[in-house]
């Protein structure tokens, strides 16, 4: 409107300068006023009618139709249907009517100048004459200030302030939607650990709220932080029924390793398809489908059945080495340092020193902090088995 008011003024100031120089000018002082009162009627009528527009936006939800709202998951990004706009934009009956009333108001004003006698004298040319000057001088404004107002653009640009305004303060209002995101991202994180088809998409359902509640949203974002907040709550449970499920998987996978270690020295086929069965119930597909849909207490419980054949399974493997079944002999101390070292006897002094790191690495204690308590237990076990076969070797082999 600034602009409009500054470029008039300039237009005028020209226009002034122009008819001196035609020996016009008193003509025009006299028709500045009736001028002046023709534009700002002319003006007052678009105002008027920018303003229904802009409240019917509003009262009536138009522009929820006009909008487009996309959720890229971490903020609402808007565009406009330009269709929509063109027709909700027209403004060709407003500028007729706002033009007819300046034509009339003009008309009023300059009939009663002319009644008053003011044209007289003013020219060469008859007082009429110079009443049809004053009238083609404000046509002339009129036409020039309708052509800069542009009453159709001006309006587009409003709906997209508008549009621009209401988005902005949603998107301000939304800034737990972060917090959201950082617990997708998070979720993804484990489930990729677990190597599991975990279903989780909350860009989608957020979208479909907007898709489907835009009108409100515009006015109000209580709704859709309330959807914001229960995702939230979900996601966080999901997170930690997650993390409890990669804990105990994780712990079940250390102890399979465990105990495949035992069986496999067994050499016992039978303990061996035992170990692989065990094996496949943990990488079942089966198994992992219970973390998709959510059955956390199922998972959990086949994972603890598992746990509980492996443990058995151990105490039978430690027990075949230690009687020795189908002709073994009983192994020597000897035999069983290079056992738990897991080692053959011809392996040098560096290479015993290599597989004691690896090993003391690998079976720490502190590796199992976050594990079971029998977990936990095992890893110790094996920890001191391992200390005695190296302290062991050590005195025979005379490292230093």
């Amino acid at each position: 409107m600034k602009e409009l008011i500054g470029f008039i003024a300039i237009i005028i100031t020209l226009l002034l300068l122009l008819l001196l120089a035609f020996g016009l000018l008193r003509v025009a002082l006299i028709t500045l006023p009736a001028c002046t009162v023709a534009i700002s009627v002319m003006l007052l009528v678009l105002y008027l009618f920018r303003t229904h527009r802009i409240y019917y936006l509003n009262s009536h939800g138009a522009l929820s139709r006009i909008l487009v709202v996309q959720f890229d998951g971490q903020k609402l990004h808007w565009e406009m249907e330009e269709s929509q706009i063109e027709l909700y934009a027209k403004a060709k009956l407003a500028t007729f009517f706002s033009i007819i009333l300046a034509i009339a108001s003009l008309w009023l004003i300059l009939s009663i100048i002319y009644e008053k006698g003011a044209f007289d004298n003013l020219t060469r040319l008859s007082s009429h004459a110079n009443m049809i000057l004053g009238y083609i001088i404000s046509g002339i404004g009129v036409i020039v200030t309708i052509i800069k107002a542009k009453p159709g653009e001006t309006f587009k640009d409003a709906i997209w302030d508008r549009g621009s305004c209401l988005v902005g303060q949603i998107n301000t209002q939304l800034e737990r939607i972060h917090e959201l995101r950082s617990l997708e991202t998070s979720i993804k994180s484990i489930t990729h650990q677990l190597k599991v088809s975990f279903p989780i998409d909350f860009k989608t359902e957020i979208q479909e709220y907007v898709n489907n509640h835009k009108n409100e949203l515009l006015s109000d974002t209580t709704g859709l932080n309330n959807l914001i907040a229960e995702n939230i709550k979900r996601a966080q449970e999901d997170r930690v029924s997650l993390e409890k499920a990669n804990n105990h998987y994780r712990a079940a996978m250390k102890l399979y390793t465990i105990v495949a270690i035992e069986v496999n020295w067994t050499c016992s086929m039978p303990l061996i398809k035992e170990m692989e069965y065990d094996y496949e119930g943990l990488t079942s597909e089966n198994l992992k489908s219970l973390l998709s849909n959510r059955k956390w207490d199922d998972f959990h419980d086949v994972v603890k059945e598992i746990m509980k054949d492996l443990q058995q399974l151990r105490e039978l493997a430690i027990k075949y080495q230690e009687t020795g079944t189908n002709g073994y002999k009983k192994e020597t101390d000897e035999e069983k340092a290079y056992r738990i070292m897991e080692i053959p006897p011809s392996a040098s002094d560096e290479e015993i020193k290599q597989a004691y790191r690896e090993l003391a690495l690998n079976y720490h204690p502190d590796n199992a902090e976050r594990t079971t308590h029998g977990i936990k237990k095992l890893a110790e076990d094996r920890f001191k088995e391992i200390n005695w076969a190296y302290d062991f070797l050590k005195e025979i082999r005379n490292l230093y």
